[in-house]
């Protein structure tokens, strides 16, 4: 595992008015190189456990930002109306601005990794580095069919499930994961599929792509994908890994996010 300082990995959690919402960031560490983390669906500080429990806090200090309608930015309940990915991106770095950070690089999982490479593009002169795994472009009608076989929360493995009905409450849960799935069919017959297409030639940040081979929600044609439409990009495979990469392999996972962060490009 990285090694580790013997500065605090507790995260803090602070309230900023950023355009018009009360948003709620955590701060993890008091490095001087700078992370902004973009959660997924649902998004929890604890999905990112392996990174704000072993990047060393004296080399970075870690944001992550709750949309609204997400985590402690309650209320309002989430809105998923046309741009709300483009929204959270703003608000981001609206947040980022309010602090006074103009430096940092970004780091995105899942629905987050989409918001993070639309916030890359926004904020292309602000962006060190990208970092975004188990995420996409797009959406295929073949996707929707997987989304679909989640959405009865029910079926969910308690590992997953208990620990958001405990942070939401069920129906919130429920609500909002099928809010998700209904927008990204508005995406797929409106938009032609088209969660962030356009974002990815404007991302001049070195990026680096992780992807589970097996991941079954967002396959690795995704990843693949992004690899040959981000410039400057450095695609790494799990051959066996699924759509929590984080935790299925958090020592290789974490040693290769630090040393991403940490070489010279």
């Amino acid at each position: 595992m990285v090694e580790r300082s013997s500065v605090s990995t507790e995260p803090i959690s602070t309230k900023i008015k950023v355009k018009g919402f009360e948003i709620n960031y955590f701060q993890v560490g008091k490095g001087p190189q700078k992370l902004l983390i973009f959660p997924g669906v649902l998004g929890q500080i604890g999905d990112f456990g392996p990174l704000t429990e072993n990047l060393d806090g004296a080399k970075y200090t870690i944001y992550m930002c709750d949309p609204p309608g997400y985590g402690l930015s309650r209320p309002p309940n989430r809105d998923f109306s046309r741009g709300f990915l483009y929204r959270d991106a703003d608000i981001a770095i609206a947040l980022m601005e309010t602090l006074g950070i103009d430096r940092y690089s970004m780091l995105g999982w899942c629905n987050g990794g989409c918001t993070a490479m639309i916030a890359a593009s926004r904020a292309a002169d602000r962006v060190e580095k990208l970092v975004v795994w188990s995420c996409n472009a797009y959406v295929t009608a073949k996707d929707l069919e997987q989304y679909e076989t989640t959405r009865d929360i029910r079926g969910w493995p308690d590992a997953f499930r208990i620990p958001q009905c405990e942070m939401y409450g069920e129906k919130y849960v429920s609500d909002t994961w099928s809010g998700w799935i209904d927008a990204f069919r508005k995406i797929l017959d409106d938009d032609d599929g088209d969660v962030c297409r356009g974002a990815l030639a404007k991302i001049n940040a070195a990026t680096l792509i992780l992807h589970g081979a097996k991941d079954v929600l967002v396959p690795v044609e995704h990843g693949v994908y992004l690899h040959e439409n981000i410039n400057r990009s450095t695609l790494e495979i799990f051959p066996e890994g699924k759509h929590i990469i984080q935790f299925m392999y958090p020592e290789k996972f974490v040693s290769i996010v630090d040393n991403f962060l940490s070489s010279m490009q």
